[in-house]
């Protein structure tokens, strides 16, 4: 059996930025995404695709909090709430709750590469 390298490589860095911004949200807050996408956004400018890294990166790393606190704690009644301020379903705001770091982590990547990239 043959090992994809590249396809492996690529999972240990999306795993690795995910914990990173995972870590970074617990100790700083959801503005700690951003900051965390634009230094990648820098360091993997010569790559393919880290503005999407870093959205995917960000999401896992969001849905694995969100995860965690719902085998925690009353999650349920806490999104049926918001639910209904926002009227909309619960998959609503789990969806919202997961895309609003992807959409942060995205835009801070491709902002930073831009702007390392003219620079050079």
């Amino acid at each position: 059996m043959t090992t994809n390298r590249p396809l492996a490589a690529i999972a240990v860095r999306l795993v690795l930025l995910a914990a990173a911004m995972a870590a970074a949200t617990i100790a700083f807050g959801w503005w700690a995404v951003p900051v965390v996408a634009a230094i990648w956004g820098v360091i993997a400018r010569e790559q393919r695709g880290p503005a999407l890294a870093a959205g995917l990166a960000a999401m896992a790393a969001w849905g694995s909090l969100l995860l965690f606190d719902a085998s925690r704690g009353p999650m349920g009644t806490l999104v049926q709430t918001l639910g209904s301020l926002f009227a909309i379903r619960a998959a609503g705001v789990y969806g919202i709750t997961l895309a609003l770091p992807g959409l942060l982590a995205v835009t801070a990547a491709v902002v930073a590469r831009s702007v390392a990239t003219a620079r050079r």
